[in-house]
């Protein structure tokens, strides 16, 4: 069967890295360990490619748009990224009724991130979400 990626809550996480848009790559898949390793930690010579991420405003922006509510959108669209982190949360506090719908968006989000991710990359893998 050979090695396999194991994705975790704990890489999910890394994924979603950042409030805003960076460009810079902090995590890397080790295709000699199938690990991740933040890029402080990499080994000189190993095989290595940056780990997929996304800002948490692109996926709340993509929530905006998931929900087809044309007046949430186009409220959005014009927000700067900072403005937009904190509208979000006006409407979709964690005690507010969108909130599951939200956190659960968020998950799948970034699963089918991370899958699409390895299939693209020839990486094995399994999910081990706890």
């Amino acid at each position: 069967m050979g090695k396999q990626f194991v994705i975790t809550s704990e890489i999910l996480l890394k994924v979603v890295c950042g409030l805003w848009e960076d460009s810079e790559d902090r995590f890397f898949f080790d295709y000699d360990t199938y690990e991740i390793r933040e890029k402080d930690d990499l080994v000189e010579g190993s095989y290595t490619i940056p780990l997929v991420h996304v800002s948490q405003v692109t996926v709340m922006k993509d929530f905006i748009v998931s929900l087809n509510n044309r007046k949430l959108i186009e409220e959005f669209r014009t927000l700067s990224d900072q403005e937009a982190w904190s509208r979000f949360w006006i409407h979709f506090d964690d005690d507010g009724p969108l909130s599951s719908r939200w956190h659960e968006f968020e998950e799948n989000y970034c699963k089918k991130l991370i899958t699409d991710w390895c299939e693209n990359n020839g990486i094995s893998f399994r999910m081990d979400l706890k």
